[in-house]
């Protein structure tokens, strides 16, 4: 709730206030509370009371605690209108709200493009995903990166020739890419990215349950890997999958092991 509020509701606090019109003491501390200087209505309602001018009191300026009530007379003999104590916190909190306000840092061009640096930073850029399904319950899922340009599929299916020993499978590549809806309004952080792809693997896992998952590079593995986690260090390893009751083990991508040949020993020697 905001000064602005906090000003109007006042209004249903105390019955006596409700039932009195509003006077110039009152107005003013009002507007000084919420730090407006000077303030001067658009229009006037039609039922709305005149301003009554009020005999200013003689304020102490060594009195350091404010009273738990204040009486103000008005006059051209109009009502008298008492402020309870809960009116006067209300008054503080207001008052404290507009302190808050002056204190806070300016908006100004500086700032506004260090926010968008800031929100930049943490974008993530669009990317895709290539998913195998060897066979049933079997899923493989690796990075891509098409400007290499290099045989992956022809280099995934040699492999699996000699993983199944020679038994029937099938390679057909399917293409994920994130985000999975293309709206330019959306937010694109590494957060949504996470709830988004491990949303797709729970409804992957509910229609095609998966008893093998192989995650493939760094794109593959960061999102459904825990968020403290860096792939790298758990690479050629089975891991749990955040928020799922799933394992996967993680491995380089087809573009890097194909690039690094060394890498394939090590792939022989580290599956399950």
């Amino acid at each position: 709730m905001d000064a602005i509020d906090l000003y109007t509701n006042h209004m249903s606090i105390d019955q006596k206030v409700r039932n009195a019109p509003m006077n110039e003491l009152q107005r003013q501390v009002y507007l000084a509370a919420l730090g407006i200087e000077n303030y001067a209505p658009r229009w006037l309602l039609p039922s709305a009371l005149p301003s009554v001018a009020c005999v200013l009191p003689i304020v102490d300026s060594s009195q350091e605690q404010i009273t738990t009530s204040l009486t103000i007379r008005c006059v051209a003999n109009e009502p008298i209108v008492e402020l309870s104590g809960s009116s006067l916190n209300l008054l503080s909190a207001i008052a404290e709200l507009g302190e808050q306000k002056k204190s806070s840092v300016p908006v100004n061009a500086a700032t506004i493009l260090q926010q968008l640096k800031e929100n930049s930073a943490s974008v993530v850029q669009p990317f895709s995903l290539s998913v195998y399904r060897p066979k049933p319950g079997f899923l493989i899922i690796d990075s891509r990166n098409t400007h290499l340009a290099l045989p992956t599929d022809l280099f995934l299916h040699n492999f699996l020739r000699s993983y199944f020993k020679n038994s029937h499978f099938t390679l057909d590549d399917e293409v994920l890419r994130w985000p999975l809806i293309e709206n330019r309004f959306v937010s694109r952080t590494e957060t949504d990215a996470r709830n988004e792809l491990q949303t797709w693997l729970a409804v992957e896992n509910e229609l095609r349950p998966i008893e093998a998952l192989w995650l493939m590079g760094e794109s593959a593995s960061r999102y459904w890997l825990a968020a403290d986690m860096d792939w790298l260090s758990v690479c050629w390893s089975t891991q749990s999958i955040d928020g799922l009751p799933l394992s996967a083990f993680i491995l380089p991508s087809l573009n890097e092991l194909l690039q690094k040949p060394a890498q394939k020993a090590i792939l022989w020697a580290s599956l399950p």
